[in-house]
């Protein structure tokens, strides 16, 4: 079953090898990754896309869902993660159910602590555990809804 995940990290460098740590549990068959957006928290607490990458093209949707999100409580948080992750909440909005994404965003913007950088990934996991002792062993924490 695909669930929502964030992953903390200490820095932007760990955030993208947990991207790639990802990748490779992907093509291995250890998870199925659906989509990620990478986001970063400065000192002064505003977060910023760094990457989003959507394995299957799913962004169509990603508009209208982004312009209901901007008025959802939670305000800039959800314009930037919608903005950012316009594929992941199509996505959402077609097969998953929108709170389950939402509850990971918002746990994710409240936990992520400022200079930190945080992943937030739809993933199947095939193999249980493989996914957590990867990304534990590269500094990251992962987060559930």
């Amino acid at each position: 079953m695909s669930e929502y995940i964030g992953i903390i990290f200490p820095t932007e460098a760990k955030a993208n090898e947990g991207s790639l740590v990802l990748k490779d549990l992907h093509a291995e068959g250890s998870i199925a990754l659906s989509g990620m957006v990478v986001v970063a928290k400065d000192a002064t607490g505003t977060l910023s896309v760094k990457k989003s990458v959507d394995k299957r093209h799913l962004g169509t949707a990603a508009g209208a869902l982004i312009g209901g999100l901007a008025g959802l409580p939670g305000g800039l948080v959800g314009v930037v993660f919608g903005a950012a992750g316009g594929a992941l909440l199509g996505r959402a909005a077609d097969a998953i159910n929108l709170e389950d994404l939402t509850g990971v965003f918002d746990k994710v913007s409240r936990e992520l602590p400022p200079g930190n950088t945080a992943i937030v990934a739809e993933v199947t996991e095939q193999t249980q555990g493989n996914l957590d002792t990867h990304i534990h062993a590269i500094g990251g924490t992962i987060i559930r809804e």
